[in-house]
């Protein structure tokens, strides 16, 4: 994450979540995020803004809070299963 964002975010009085996983849908400004992890999927208010999107991680915010979302990484054969299942 790029320093002038993290000084934008936390000037925000927002509740600020990190979380690992993976989206379940494109990420769209006026929509619900859901996002996938291990044993749950976490559905969002709706998106007001995409601070950044890098290989690794996103980060947008909603109505009360901003999400952090790390991606999960899969090994190769594992990734593979979970396409075809």
């Amino acid at each position: 994450m790029k320093n002038t964002i993290i000084r934008k975010i936390e000037k925000s009085n927002k509740k600020q979540v990190l979380l690992t996983g993976i989206l379940s849908l494109p990420l769209r400004v006026g929509e619900r995020a859901w996002i996938r992890q291990t044993n749950q999927c976490i559905t969002t208010s709706t998106v007001e803004k995409i601070w950044e999107v890098s290989e690794d991680c996103i980060v947008f915010e909603t109505c009360n809070t901003i999400y952090q979302l790390q991606y999960e990484r899969f090994p190769i054969g594992m990734a593979a299963e979970v396409m075809c299942a």
